[in-house]
């Protein structure tokens, strides 16, 4: 059962999911206990008492196992958490300021953009279909705890989006320059895939780019989403002192 939870079929089956790197770990149980279903820990390395409260779960494993499990060779207690069904999105849920979707294939950037939308203030995030599963562990491995600080939605496909009642603002080089742009005051942020971008149909609505130097093709799709959600909350701040 364990090693099913490196893939999104193993994860939305047992709806549990592997966090690893003592940090994080601590954090899963400090803020977030009631998610945590047990501490992973290898034989003859109990974890400390600190690391297991009355309702988690001590699992010891053989050494064996648990390198398996242990993907990223912390030697470090685990934390087996909770994965809650993401509700369904439909375009007609209305949250205040930036609605951030995700299309990202790569669980690496999937952990990424989570981390930065819960740092700038993003209230809920739709996870499309293309989208790795937030739960990966390679997702995990950047989001960490910020993962369940932040509303998750499970969205339809990058082609099939829904108009519902938010306009969408859409991340592509060949957009205004995003500096130069008034964000609603609601509003849904919508980057490319890796590597192929918007979808046709999509390019006839607003875009907005981060400006680059002559030369440079394009930066990757996590790190411009997360210039663009600091541009956002930049500019909501500014925004908020200018009304005093």
């Amino acid at each position: 059962m364990l090693m099913s939870l490196h893939a999104a079929r193993g994860i939305k089956k047992q709806g549990l999911a592997i966090v690893s790197g003592q940090k994080q770990v601590e954090e899963i149980l400090g803020f977030f206990p009631d998610r945590c279903e047990g501490i992973l820990f290898k034989k003859g390395r109990k974890p400390d008492s600190l690391l297991i409260a009355d309702k988690n779960r001590a699992v010891e494993l053989s050494p064996e196992l648990f390198r398996e499990i242990d993907l990223y060779g912390t030697d470090r207690p685990l934390a087996l958490v909770r994965v809650e069904p993401m509700p369904l999105w439909n375009g007609e849920q209305i949250s205040k300021g930036c609605t951030l979707l995700v299309p990202f294939q790569d669980p690496a950037n999937v952990g990424a953009v989570v981390r930065s939308a819960a740092a700038f203030g993003v209230r809920c995030l739709v996870i499309l279909k293309e989208a790795a599963h937030p739960f990966h562990p390679k997702s995990l491995r950047v989001s960490g705890s910020t993962i369940m600080r932040i509303r998750l939605y499970e969205g339809p496909s990058i082609k099939e989006l829904p108009k519902g009642h938010l306009p969408h603002v859409l991340l592509s080089p060949g957009g205004k320059d995003i500096s130069e742009f008034e964000f609603p005051a609601s509003f849904c942020l919508v980057p490319g895939l890796e590597g192929q971008g918007l979808p046709e149909h999509l390019r006839n609505m607003e875009l907005v780019s981060v400006p680059m130097a002559d030369g440079v093709e394009s930066l990757n799709a996590a790190v411009a989403t997360g210039i663009a959600l600091y541009r956002w909350k930049d500019a909501s701040r500014k925004n908020r002192l200018s009304a005093r």
